[in-house]
């Protein structure tokens, strides 16, 4: 009887301590997690082991929002982490395991438009949690604040862009898409070799030859991954823009900007200000602590009791052996 009220009690007590100011948020954490639980079990019975390994990756990286608040003491709004979980199971999991990324052509750029976002919020609560001052947001200059976030989320871009090269240069990957186009400019082609640019236009096939004398026919001039790059930052930097928009609303306000706070991490000492779970779920908690404290009790009643009842035999069976020994001396 214990055992299955302590697995609802904990069960409880991380929804309370994971996404505990948020039911929706949890719900949505558990839900994406059996689906990728249930991806893991598929993939091992297919032998896809490099589909497990994403799926593990997207469950440790669902850890990442309570780590990062408990670490840096801010506090992720409820719609926040919900964009987050989301954004993780579209990268990993619809983009990698079940191929969205070459599936859905806007795929790809989707996800970075959301990384913009998600990482100038990111950075904006580093500014904020940096500070002892938790009014300092308030005193400083929206601008500055913008600049800063956008900043950061595009310093991570570009670090994003040199793994992809790495991996596509040195690990045999394609990370960095290619295009084919039917223009471009280049010096290359610039008869007396210097600098000036040579429009190539209306190109209407490539044509690849290898050693072995085959060749490839391709229906335009391809760009190897130099579009795909400049378009990740692009679109990374539009949604560091969209969040901006929400930030100078948010601070303008001073905070009372209610749709705006629900996607603004802001600084929060966990250790002082705990996490307040529903009416409902509190109840639920301390009802189920309840429970453990009578069945602890009775528990350990019942240890008593057996303990008891087993010295009771000992002393039986060492009063037998005397009486056995003084019997057999008899004889």
């Amino acid at each position: 009887m214990a055992k299955p009220v302590r697995r609802i009690y904990k069960f409880y007590k991380l929804m309370a301590e994971q996404y505990g100011e948020s039911k929706i948020t949890f719900v949505l954490y558990m839900l994406l997690r059996l689906i990728i639980i249930a991806v893991i079990v598929m993939a091992i019975i297919r032998g896809d082991y490099e589909h497990i390994w994403q799926c593990v990756l997207a469950l440790v990286m669902f850890r990442l929002p309570p780590f990062f608040e408990r670490t840096i003491k801010a506090d992720l709004p409820a719609l926040f982490e919900i964009v987050i979980l989301l954004f993780i199971f579209a990268f990993f999991i619809l983009g990698e395991v079940f191929s969205f990324m070459a599936l859905v052509p806007w795929w790809d750029t989707m996800l970075h438009t959301f990384y913009g976002f998600i990482f100038a919020a990111f950075s904006f609560s580093l500014i904020d949690v940096l500070n002892d001052d938790k009014n300092l947001k308030f005193k400083l200059s929206p601008f500055y604040l913008c600049l800063s976030s956008i900043s950061i989320t595009i310093f991570f871009g570009v670090l994003w862009e040199f793994f992809e090269y790495f991996a596509d240069h040195f690990l045999g990957k394609d990370m960095q898409k290619d295009w084919l186009v039917t223009s471009f400019n280049s010096t290359y082609f610039d008869p007396g070799n210097g600098m000036t640019p040579y429009v190539v236009s209306d190109i209407k096939s490539t044509i690849i030859n290898y050693a072995n004398d085959q060749q490839i026919v391709l229906n335009g001039y391809l760009d190897i991954g130099i579009i795909d790059t400049m378009k990740d930052l692009f679109v990374a930097f539009i949604g560091a823009l969209v969040f901006c928009i929400f930030l100078v609303a948010y601070l303008k306000t001073k905070g009372k900007n209610k749709f705006a706070a629900m996607l603004i991490p802001v600084k929060r000492n966990w250790n002082e200000e705990p996490p307040a779970p529903s009416d409902k779920l509190a109840k639920q908690i301390a009802d189920l602590e309840n429970q453990l404290v009578i069945l602890r009790a009775q528990e350990k009643e019942k240890e008593i009791i057996e303990f008891r009842e087993e010295k009771k035999v000992q002393k039986a069976e060492r009063k037998s052996a005397k009486k056995e020994k003084k019997d057999n001396k008899k004889e």
